[in-house]
């Protein structure tokens, strides 16, 4: 693993888009509620290229955020070893 990667980042979210799912995700999530993100360090903040983005469910829009950083840091990760 790289130095300058941390073992946490501070990753900031941008709601993207908000739609219904279906009773698919309302089974895997609890919610039918979709949200796609835009997940980035806050330090590439105007770096487009290492902003990931995700599609996740959850009950309310924290819930949705949340599991949006989980689910986009190691696709971080990736891309900033691959720099």
């Amino acid at each position: 693993m790289s130095a300058t990667i941390k073992d946490t980042m501070k990753l900031l979210t941008i709601s993207d888009s908000r739609y219904n799912g279906g009773v698919g995700a309302k089974r895997r999530y609890g919610s039918s509620t979709l949200t796609t993100f835009w997940v980035y360090r806050v330090e590439d903040k105007g770096d487009y290229d290492l902003h990931v983005k995700v599609t996740v469910g959850g009950r309310t829009p924290g819930e949705r955020s949340t599991e949006a950083k989980r689910v986009a840091e190691p696709m971080i990760r990736d891309l900033l070893a691959k720099i």
